[in-house]
């Protein structure tokens, strides 16, 4: 019983520490400060986790289809560019200073997600991020043509390049 005792209460004083760090003010969640390696990590896990079980289990529809892709791109260059960047293309100042900053959607953590995770992910933003809920004003079709043009990022030809960067 002594053992069960100790083994509880190391994590209550874990949990009473941080919330009278959290309470007393000392920590900085000022946006012009990079996060921690700890709260990176504990973020990241969170987002993963809601992620994996809110999304559903899905393909995107209009993968194969080239105007899908083009549709896409469009609504990409409208609507994500600025803040995300693409290949050949830099984020904008204000997408450059996001706090997050916005991934790169050519990385391989982004590519690996499931279309489903993708489309929920375009659908209902992130909250606490620059990330915005796009299936609010935006139909299905246009979601699932940003996940077929997320999917094309990495293989890009230079005229999409082109198209991305114009009128930005």
């Amino acid at each position: 019983m002594r053992t069960l005792g100790r083994l509880l209460l190391i994590p209550a004083l874990g949990i009473l520490c941080a919330g009278i760090a959290l309470t007393a003010g000392l920590v900085n969640f000022s946006a012009a400060t990079p996060p921690g390696r700890l709260e990176e990590r504990l973020a990241t896990f969170a987002l993963n986790r809601s992620i994996a079980h809110r999304a559903p289990k899905l393909s995107d529809p209009l993968a194969r289809s080239p105007a899908a892709v083009a549709a896409g791109l469009a609504l990409f260059r409208t609507h994500c560019v600025d803040c995300h960047g693409a290949p050949g293309v830099d984020p904008t100042e204000g997408g450059a200073s996001l706090n997050p900053p916005a991934p790169g959607l050519t990385l391989a953590r982004v590519q690996a997600r499931s279309d489903g995770e993708l489309q929920w992910i375009v659908s209902n933003g992130i909250r606490m991020t620059g990330m915005p809920a796009f299936g609010a004003s935006r139909s299905e079709e246009e979601v699932w043509q940003l996940v077929a043009a997320l999917r094309r990022l990495p293989q890009l030809s230079s005229e999409e390049r082109r198209i991305l960067k114009r009128e930005r």
